[in-house]
């Protein structure tokens, strides 16, 4: 209802819009500060999962390291093996590290009172959710190749040869193209916002549009 309201204010005659935004412009505003902080708790428990099952997938591979380390001789096939898994590891430690990050900034967007500070931290939870796509993206590729050892290479048939270059090649060039062009120079193309709306990237620009209302509204006010 009350959307509608404002709605039927913003196609009103220029006067009644005036003297709406001298006598609104404040609670206008907290209202629409508190509609972007409710989108952006939703991110929360996707967060809280994600970090959750992030350290349950490094501690597995923190593992597998380990045994390897210790209770493998040196070859060829370890080589593969501790650097697929640690490159893996260190990505999936970096994507962890950044939704930690995104937390904390949620949290100060919600104790904060300040459009300005919140479109700050806005901007920075935008650029942050990027990074932590792009990071895990990079890491595609390394589980195409922990398998691999000396038998593999050295009496790997024709099919097996195919199969291991198309995929390496594939899963390769993929994560190198999301790579450079999940970026916040994207973010207005349609396949970037909806790849990236499985991780919380929607609610972020839903957001930042209840605030920019608020601008246009002021911008309106000091134009009349």
């Amino acid at each position: 209802m009350e959307d509608e309201y404002l709605k039927g204010v913003w196609n009103s005659p220029d006067q009644e819009m005036e003297q709406f935004i001298e006598r609104q412009d404040p609670a206008f505003e907290m209202d629409q500060l508190k509609k972007a902080k409710a989108k952006l708790k939703s991110l929360l428990f996707p967060k809280i999962v994600g970090i959750v099952l992030g350290f349950g997938w490094m501690s597995f591979m923190f593992l597998l390291l380990y045994l390897s380390f210790h209770h493998s001789p040196n070859s060829l096939g370890k080589f593969f093996f501790t650097g697929s898994i640690g490159l893996i590891f260190l990505s999936t430690g970096i994507a962890v590290f950044l939704y930690a990050k995104d937390i904390f900034t949620i949290q100060q967007i919600d104790h904060s009172g300040s459009v300005t500070l919140t479109q700050r931290k806005l901007a920075e939870l935008n650029d942050s959710i990027l990074k932590s796509v792009r990071i895990s993206w990079l890491q595609l590729p390394f589980y195409t190749t922990f398998y691999l050892n000396e038998g593999l290479l050295s009496h790997g048939g024709p099919v097996f040869w195919i199969i291991q270059i198309l995929a390496t090649g594939t899963t390769m060039w993929l994560a190198i193209w999301l790579f450079r062009n999940i970026n916040s120079n994207n973010t207005n193309n349609n396949w970037v916002r909806n790849f990236m709306s499985g991780y919380g990237f929607h609610s972020v620009i839903q957001a930042r549009e209840f605030l920019n209302e608020i601008d246009t509204f002021s911008q309106y006010g000091e134009n009349n």
